[in-house]
């Protein structure tokens, strides 16, 4: 990673060695000496987190990403107890005052969790630094690590996301990994759809006023037409028909039911006001008796007289 030559270990003839490649006998002897240490697998994986999250001053700013690309090399090859930590600073983040908070200004939750822009200014926050380091760890996890993450979604992260920005930064955690859910665990990727509508209906009766609701809809469109399909659309629907009229609104083509019962609710309101405007205007003008109708009717009489007039005897 430092870009040390010549590198700490002898040249060999790497394609008769135990080892691919250099880097990957620095991974194993680094997770085997990790492993030797006589503390917790917790203790271990949170002193890997620190290094970028704690011990900023002492990472080069230039090299943050590397850093943070070899932490999750690291400590996914490790075994669970010492990446699980991750989730437990998920959760302190989207616990902090800094997205449980209704802030009120253009753009600040898209602005606070842009990583990149956030370190060359100077003003990153400890939600984007989690952010950028658990995509690092999920980037380089296996399949089965990440298979865990619709457990967490649905048992951990949804009893506490109550606001937008927790909801917001749910989407950015998630957001990246839909591809590889979608291509090597379908059935995840089905969950972790179900999930982000149950936290969608939490928050839509947890809040007043919703001012990302175009953003959010985008990217539930987004995993409907490109990951899940119809595939969800019976518990899709339940939700979306509890859920507040313009956001319903805005969802009403996920499924085809709630476009026909919006489209049969506008038409039913339709006729009763042009009912009621022809009831009013037929109550407004005076209208003849039926007798005087028929008898002022001179195009009616000659087809009866003459119907009477032809009967066969």
């Amino acid at each position: 990673m430092a870009g040390k030559s010549p590198g700490p270990f002898p040249n060999c003839d790497w394609r008769f060695n135990e080892f691919p490649n250099p880097a990957a006998h620095a991974l194993h002897v680094t997770c085997v000496e990790l492993m030797a240490l006589a503390v917790p697998g917790k203790d271990v994986g949170n002193a890997l987190l620190n290094v970028v999250l704690k011990s900023q001053p002492l990472v080069p700013r230039e090299n943050i990403t590397a850093w943070m690309n070899a932490i999750g090399l690291v400590i996914t090859a490790l075994p669970e107890p010492y990446w699980i930590v991750l989730h437990d600073r998920i959760v302190s983040v989207l616990s902090s005052p800094a997205l449980t908070s209704e802030t009120e200004s253009a753009g600040y939750p898209f602005a606070l969790l842009d990583f990149t822009a956030c370190h060359q200014s100077y003003s990153e926050m400890n939600c984007s630094y989690v952010l950028a380091l658990t995509h690092a760890v999920w980037h380089h996890s296996s399949i089965g690590q990440l298979s865990l993450i619709p457990k967490f979604l649905s048992e951990t992260l949804k009893p506490i996301v109550q606001t937008e920005f927790q909801l917001l930064y749910v989407y950015h955690l998630v957001g990246p990994f839909l591809q590889r859910f979608q291509q090597e665990r379908t059935r995840c990727m089905l969950e972790i759809g179900v999930a982000f509508y149950e936290m969608l209906q939490a928050v839509d009766q947890h809040c007043q006023h919703l001012s990302y609701m175009d953003p959010i809809c985008d990217f539930l469109y987004h995993i409907k037409y490109m990951y899940t399909g119809d595939s969800v659309k019976e518990q899709v629907e339940k939700i979306i028909m509890t859920l507040r009229p313009a956001m319903k609104l805005r969802l009403r083509f996920i499924t085809h039911s709630s476009m026909i019962e919006t489209s049969s609710s506008a038409a039913a309101a339709a006729s009763t006001s042009s009912a009621s405007t022809s009831s009013s205007s037929s109550a407004g003008t005076p209208q003849l008796p039926p007798s005087s109708l028929s008898s002022s009717n001179p195009t009616a009489s000659p087809s009866s007289s003459s119907q009477h007039a032809h009967t066969p005897i």
